[in-house]
């Protein structure tokens, strides 16, 4: 047996999604994988993976990986549309923020469902596909709640992302932007993660401070159509990231007071993540806990994040600063109010930091704390978990 070798194993699971290092499903799906490997579970990958960081030993346990999963990946390359039969595979199905499941176009042993759901309005038949589904494992108590107590949905099972604790974890900085105040702000540019409420949040705390530096990881390929409409805070959004994205922000703020990163691995951000002294999260939803932000609380970062969603699992007493005044959220594209969401105050954002500025030393005390609280959950617990009520 070499290195890569496992036991022999009978328990297979198929990953309905990409995995890789770029977003945030691709992370969870490779910490999935690990877990499974961890487990002597068979992973097979049903679609083909994204960009990997990885070192030699993961590359050379993806390698097995990749091999193991030859036959689906050269099926739906050649043969998109045909369905995969395995009678002894559990098939993991994820959901985009409305709950509807892939078409995975693969039969095996009754599906489980994963999901980051960002509706509380869901529609009738994304629940009644749900309803066939062996367990469906929910990424917040919000989620959670919505489906058990709004629909009546049972099999449901709230697990927390985990965080990569030996990467994530408080360090020295390197000083390599030196005498600026950092504010980071993280995730996928959209109406949604309330990047509008950053930028003039920022707009008012630069005017006062003007060593302060917003610096934000919001790349990504293509903007939500939803998210391309005005807001009370800017008059519209970039449709895409890049080039795109950095002159909206220059729009809105002095040049040389922010910087986008661009794509990174996940890997690569707790070296960024080490230079930065607050991190401000307004989303106005979150299906999830926010890995961003779970990341920079595992990495000591003080950080403050709106009381809502899935965003109230993080929210503890000492361990972040709550925005605790939660407006009602009109949806910009239809007029409807959208149920649960929250719209942070500017005025409050800005007071918070100005709290981080004022008393640095309780700013990191909080930023301990934050620490502690993701030290308890790492990724491979948090997907141990995942894995036991799959075979529960």
């Amino acid at each position: 047996m070499n290195m890569t070798d496992s036991p022999p194993s009978t328990q297979k699971m198929a990953i309905s999604w990409s995995i890789g290092h770029y977003h945030g499903w691709g992370v969870y799906g490779l910490n999935l994988v690990w877990a499974m490997l961890r487990r002597n579970i068979v992973p097979r990958l049903l679609q083909k993976p994204g960009a990997m960081d990885l070192d030699p030993l993961q590359a050379r346990l993806m390698l097995r990986v990749l091999e193991d999963s030859t036959d689906t990946l050269r099926v739906r390359l050649l043969h998109p549309n045909r369905v995969i039969r395995a009678a002894d595979t559990i098939p993991l199905i994820h959901t985009d923020g409305q709950l509807a499941f892939d078409d995975a176009l693969f039969e095996g042993k009754p599906p489980v469902g994963i999901t980051f759901f960002e509706t509380a309005n869901l529609p009738a038949h994304h629940v009644e596909r749900a309803k066939k589904f062996s367990s469906i494992i929910v990424g917040s108590r919000w989620n959670e709640q919505v489906l058990k107590k709004k629909y009546a949905l049972k099999n449901v099972h709230y697990v927390m992302q985990g965080v990569e604790t030996t990467q994530f974890f408080p360090s020295g900085r390197r000083g390599l932007l030196k005498d600026r105040f950092v504010i980071f702000s993280g995730g996928k540019l959209e109406f949604r993660k309330g990047q509008d409420i950053v930028l003039e949040t920022f707009r008012r705390f630069h005017a006062r401070h003007p060593e302060a530096l917003l610096l934000t990881a919001w790349s990504n390929r293509w903007v939500d159509a939803t998210s391309r409409f005005p807001t009370r805070w800017v008059d519209d959004f970039p449709e895409e990231g890049g080039e795109a994205l950095q002159r909206w922000m220059g729009r809105h703020l002095p040049q040389e007071s922010f910087l986008d990163i661009g794509p990174i691995a996940n890997p690569r951000m707790p070296e960024i993540l080490r230079e930065v002294d607050v991190a401000l999260f307004p989303n106005r939803c979150e299906g999830g806990t926010n890995l961003v932000a779970m990341e920079c609380m595992a990495t000591g970062i003080p950080v403050i994040l709106s009381a809502n969603t899935g965003h109230l699992d993080l929210i503890d007493d000492g361990q972040c600063l709550a925005l605790k005044d939660q407006q009602p959220v009109i949806a910009p594209w239809s007029g409807e109010l959208l149920e649960d969401w929250g719209e942070s105050s500017v005025e409050e954002a800005l007071e918070g930091l100005e709290r981080v500025v004022r008393d640095p030393k309780k700013a990191a005390h909080m930023g301990i704390e934050g620490h502690r609280f993701m030290a308890n959950h790492p990724w491979n617990r948090q997907c141990d978990l995942v894995l036991d009520w799959i075979l529960a």
